[in-house]
């Protein structure tokens, strides 16, 4: 079952590679960083299975958008998460920095131990903090190389979220798979 598994998701990242490989219309690097998130999996994807691990536990929801709850991906981790509803902003704590999520619509500066989130990669709908799953997946990604200095530097910038490697692979069932995995 495990190989059969296997083998299908590897034939879903062959697919998924061939698909970003003839995206030849524009240089991914001279994309905005959300854009070339979901290029190199597959931008037509427009629900995502996210697949959390900690402490070898799996939790798997699937969602009918790009976006996911904030809640949903760091429940397990351990962080604690907060909404400041005066403010409009979501806090997400861990090792004593803070990742912030600011809805305000008003430019806010970053404190000590504190990393805000660019606003075109979140989403306040019906009072859920929300990130697009491709930011996510590319952030972390495994399999990504060096070249994407941007992408180097905010893997750097939120290492304290604790997320040990994430993986994406589009699927041919349309879905986007993440796959958020969190250090023990």
């Amino acid at each position: 079952m495990k190989r059969l598994v296997s083998l299908l998701l590897m034939s879903t990242l062959v697919v998924g590679v061939v698909s970003v490989a003839s995206a030849t219309d524009q240089p991914l690097k001279d994309l905005p960083f959300k854009e070339r998130a979901a290029y190199t999996y597959n931008p037509s994807l427009k629900k995502i299975e996210l697949n959390i691990t900690k402490d070898h536990k799996l939790t798997r929801t699937t969602y009918n958008s790009t976006y996911v709850p904030m809640k949903d991906v760091f429940k397990q981790s351990g962080a604690t998460f907060n909404w400041d509803g005066k403010k409009k902003i979501t806090t997400v704590k861990n090792q004593g920095q803070e990742l912030i999520l600011n809805f305000s619509g008003k430019e806010i500066t970053a404190g000590k131990n504190q990393v805000i989130l660019p606003r075109e990669w979140v989403q306040l709908k019906n009072g859920v903090s929300s990130i697009d799953a491709f930011v996510l997946a590319y952030i972390f990604e495994v399999a990504a190389d060096e070249s994407d200095q941007e992408r180097v530097d905010w893997e750097e910038k939120l290492k304290f979220l604790d997320i040990k490697e994430t993986t994406g692979l589009p699927g041919l069932d349309k879905y986007m798979h993440v796959f958020v995995e969190f250090n023990d």
